[in-house]
């Protein structure tokens, strides 16, 4: 089953293709991004954190370590156990964030217990499409009628955005990308897609529709680009902040 309004976001998204000169651009970006991960690719991609500040949280597969990898998430992700995928990918997505560790506990104990729970009925409504766990995660529809945290049907969850979610999603969810600010600045600025980020380069509310135009944006340009959509993530995420300016 696809997402209700899924050929009015391809629609969109194919409204606002990149210029052929940014293509380029990016094709470059895209070569020096691959020799840099090495035969590893995109899973090779890890960041730095400090356990001790994780002590008591960490996944086994994590514990022993002070660097994860998307590649470790993805492992942690097969052995089917969602609260240390919910775990592992937030503490990839922190990285070395002195308040991460307390964040997290603040974002659990919010769901009284119910977090696996939580987490098993966002993957289930996943498995239809990407943007209905997303839609799951958000609370609704869109940003008028969204929910308060710990609302029925729904599992928005108190303190965690889709920056953070849509990595839960993507290391759960086929089909699934990452959407932060970085990477909302950096397409905004290639494909003028409005509802993004504010003129001061804010972040918007990302709606589950804006995540689907999101998704199909990214699909067609990697194809263009003859790379995967997560590459193209992983590169835009990476590449020098004054790559977001219009030019």
């Amino acid at each position: 089953m696809t997402y209700i309004h899924d050929d009015q976001a391809r629609e969109e998204a194919a409204d606002h293709l990149m210029a052929k000169h940014r293509l380029e651009e990016i094709r470059g970006l895209i070569a020096a991004k691959r020799n840099e991960l090495g035969e590893g690719g995109v899973r090779a991609h890890s960041v730095g954190y400090t356990p001790a500040g994780w002590a008591g949280l960490l996944p086994d597969r994590l514990a022993a370590n002070n660097r994860v990898s998307r590649g470790d998430v993805f492992a942690i992700a097969a052995t089917g156990g969602l609260t240390d995928v919910f775990t592992a990918s937030y503490v990839w997505g922190t990285g070395r964030i002195g308040y991460g560790p307390r964040r997290y506990r603040d974002i659990v104990e919010s769901t009284a217990g119910q977090l696996n729970l939580i987490l098993t009925r966002v993957v289930e409504a996943s498995s239809e499409s990407p943007v209905m766990g997303y839609t799951m995660f958000y609370g609704g529809d869109s940003p008028e009628s969204r929910t308060p945290a710990n609302h029925e049907p729904w599992c928005r969850i108190k303190g965690l955005g889709p920056a953070f979610f849509s990595k839960f999603l993507y290391f759960t969810t086929p089909g699934a990308l990452i959407l932060d600010n970085v990477l909302a600045r950096k397409v905004a600025a290639l494909s003028g897609m409005p509802h993004l980020v504010t003129r001061a380069g804010r972040s918007q509310a990302w709606s589950p529709y804006r995540y689907a135009v999101y998704l199909h944006w990214m699909r067609q340009t990697s194809t263009t680009l003859d790379c995967s959509a997560e590459e193209l993530e992983l590169t835009l995420f990476t590449a020098p902040a004054t790559f977001s300016a219009t030019h």
